[in-house]
């Protein structure tokens, strides 16, 4: 899955709560935890055994040449399934939000959240383009829903706007202000009457 790059504000500002900032920190680090396992327990693990395999098979052979040519054949089928065995897993990060519901059931201003985008957002947003996106960066701080929410209004606006040129990126940044021109009155009129998004669940405990 092809990621992008986390769109930044005019005004730099970033969503902050506190139970979200711990259960999204919580799942990078879980991700990282994995994809950093690099089998060197698993390996001198197998090097204990190797040597007491050689000095069995010494014993028994009593010979140098074929304790050696044993361990070391045993040795390098034993290294290439480690090796593979601890690539990392690849689709940890993508998974990384699962206990939030996925990264789209964030609340809107996540869309511009380092750490969300290591969880998973960047990926979750690759199919979205870069106009959109930007002007959907714009909109997150006031808008009240969720990521999935957001990128869909920004999307339905764009229908109606009509897309010029977009053969630069002078092109798309001037397209995306254009969507945001459009679509912020919308969003500061249906703010006034919108439900708020439910509180995240507690630490520890898992959404149903």
């Amino acid at each position: 899955m092809s990621q992008r790059t986390l769109p930044v504000r005019d005004d730099r500002w970033q969503p902050t709560d506190r139970i979200y900032e711990s259960l999204i920190a919580r799942a990078v680090e879980g991700s990282e935890d994995s994809e950093a396992r690099d089998g060197t327990a698993e390996m001198m693990a197998g090097a204990f055994l190797l040597v007491v395999l050689f000095v069995i098979v010494l014993k028994g052979a009593g010979s140098v040449a074929v304790a050696l040519a044993v361990t070391g054949l045993l040795g390098g089928l034993g290294f290439l399934y480690l090796v593979s065995a601890a690539r990392p897993a690849q689709g940890d990060r993508s998974r990384a939000l699962e206990e939030l519901g996925g990264p789209g059931l964030l609340p809107a201003g996540y869309l511009v959240h380092p750490k969300a985008w290591q969880a998973g957002l960047s990926g979750h947003v690759a199919g979205v383009p870069e106009s959109q996106l930007l002007a959907a960066a714009e909109l997150c701080n006031i808008f009240p829903g969720t990521v999935d929410d957001l990128l869909r209004f920004v999307g339905n606006v764009a229908i109606h706007v009509p897309a010029g040129r977009n053969t630069s990126a002078d092109d798309v940044r001037r397209r995306a202000r254009e969507l945001v021109r459009v679509g912020k009155p919308i969003v500061v009129d249906y703010a006034k009457s919108a439900p708020k998004l439910p509180s995240p669940p507690p630490e520890g405990k898992k959404s149903k």
